[in-house]
């Protein structure tokens, strides 16, 4: 019979409820965020732009976000990002309702949510294996992911369909009332894990110690520099869902939210399937199938066709994506001593912190040679770069 022991934990079960609603917001603000930038630019090269602005903060913000993981109590901090999210999101309202809705106006809420993301992501994640220790680290976060997807399906729906007939203030409203939710259940955490850090440095410390880890410690710095390889030329297909929607097959806001639900659709498999892994052997030969599959997908989506087929696309890039993203965090922070688990987290968040460049050079790239000349050329990219991480580093396939 198939188990699920994270589940057993109470505290594991508050951080899974609440970690749905704080990913619908997620997708929900990549569907309103498209949606105007491409209302008002008719440019993915400007979605390109808008999306690197989003995950800049997580480069910039990276290390010391790890940093601060591992400084204060966790539960707190995911306390406090919550209640930030619900007053940014009320404030972007309100500026939208009054019709303040011009691009640099949307461009500092990207920046400012974009900010609390980069704080909030290695929290959650070092919290989960805080609960479950490492020997289901990769269940746990698998099963984490799937909360995600799930909130991130239902976020991308539900805010598409709203903004399309109330508008995008009504939009984050609901987003707002999501991580209201989540904060209630935050509120109800209790333990601070089997696993936890019980003697917290201080934060000058945490960096210093930070520092240090990365110039020795050679596995987590190789993971790094793959997963911001990935990011770039995987992660960015998400520039180019505001034109698949539009132009390739002429919906609108609903037809984005489609695609984003798509998207957490694939997630959700990816996480359920994970969440069964229990003590997972040979991480790092999965990966490597995993990079070069998540390569070839994009290829798949660089295929014109129908709503049924690009749906499906965007399912595996997005089953692939995340399948990514497990294994890169579990490696990660079992790479590392269990009171730098935070900061191993904070260093994933900097590797991810890359997207920039990808989005940017997504969205100039598309505007060159085209949206499916342009996801052509990335998912070849992403094969290649799995080709030469298998002849370069052999040591990743014995993690």
């Amino acid at each position: 019979m198939l188990q699920l022991p994270a589940l057993k934990h109470p505290d594991y079960r508050r951080l899974w409820f609440g970690a749905a609603f704080n990913q619908q917001g997620m997708s929900g603000e990549h569907v309103v965020l498209g949606a105007l930038v491409f209302q008002i630019t008719e440019s993915t090269g400007w979605i390109g732009a808008i999306m690197a602005v989003y995950f800049l903060p997580l480069f910039v913000f990276g290390m010391l976000s790890g940093a601060v993981a591992d400084w204060m109590d966790r539960r707190t901090l995911l306390r406090r990002t919550e209640l930030a999210f619900v007053a940014l999101q009320l404030c972007f309202a309100a500026l939208l309702f009054l019709g303040i809705d011009d691009l640099p106006v949307i461009v500092a809420f990207t920046l400012l949510t974009g900010s609390l993301r980069a704080l909030h992501q290695p929290v959650r994640v070092s919290y989960a294996y805080d609960i479950v220790g490492s020997g289901q680290v990769v269940s746990g976060l698998g099963l984490l992911n799937l909360s995600g997807r799930s909130g991130q399906l239902v976020g991308a729906l539900l805010v598409g369909l709203v903004m399309k007939h109330y508008g995008a203030p009504a939009a984050l409203t609901v987003i707002a009332t999501g991580h209201a939710i989540a904060f209630l259940a935050f509120a109800r955490l209790r333990s601070a894990g089997e696993a936890a850090v019980k003697d917290h440095a201080p934060i000058g410390q945490n960096l210093r110690e930070y520092a240090a880890e990365l110039r020795t410690n050679g596995i987590l710095t190789m993971l790094v520099l793959i997963t911001a390889a990935v990011e770039v030329f995987g992660f960015s297909f998400a520039t180019a869902l505001p034109e698949l929607a539009t132009a390739r097959l002429n919906l609108g806001e609903d037809g984005l939210g489609y695609l984003h639900a798509a998207r957490a659709a694939g997630g959700i498999v990816a996480g359920l399937a994970m969440s069964f892994m229990g003590q997972m052997q040979r991480r790092g030969l999965a990966y490597l199938f995993v990079i070069f599959a998540f390569g070839a997908s994009i290829l798949l989506l660089s295929v014109e066709g129908a709503l049924l087929f690009t749906v499906c696309a965007v399912a595996l890039v997005a089953l692939l994506a995340t399948t990514s993203d497990v294994l890169t965090q579990s490696m990660m922070q079992l790479s590392v001593a269990n009171e730098l688990r935070g900061r191993a987290m904070g260093v994933w968040v900097l590797a991810v912190g890359i997207a920039p460049i990808g989005h940017l050079q997504f969205g100039a790239l598309s505007v060159v040679i085209g949206l499916s000349n342009t996801l052509a050329v990335n998912g070849a990219i992403l094969v290649v770069v799995g080709l030469v991480v298998a002849l370069a580093a052999p040591r990743l396939r014995q993690l």
